[in-house]
């Protein structure tokens, strides 16, 4: 089965496959102009801000960290999705949920718990 390109399904995909790659540019590709990221450490808007916070995530979450991801779950429907992920030890279980439309990301919230988090 494909999966029809712009769908909540492939967008998620996509981004899941840049985060992995570590490919800053093509994980702000999957933000809308007005997206909105939430965290625990503040509200980002737009895809520079957006483009800052990946970047502190990626001096915090090292390769050799995501070398241990592990995709829990992972539940889709319409326009929402829901992932659930651990990376070993340093972050022990962590959450990110999605809203998409007309192909891109317009609001993300991120919550996470473990020692590399604090």
């Amino acid at each position: 089965m494909s999966v029809q390109v712009g769908t909540t399904e492939a967008v998620l995909n996509h981004h899941l496959q840049a985060i992995f790659a570590r490919d800053l540019d093509a994980i702000i590709s999957d933000y809308s102009e007005d997206a909105v990221f939430f965290t625990p450490f503040g509200v980002s808007k737009g895809p520079d801000q957006i483009r800052a916070a990946f970047a502190s995530i990626m001096n915090i979450v090292t390769a050799e960290v995501m070398a241990e991801m592990k995709l829990g779950q992972q539940h889709i429907d319409g326009e929402f999705a829901y992932i659930l992920w651990t990376a070993g030890a340093h972050i022990t279980t962590a959450s990110d949920t999605f809203c998409v439309r007309n192909g891109r990301i317009v609001m993300q919230s991120f919550v996470g718990a473990g020692p590399l988090l604090g």
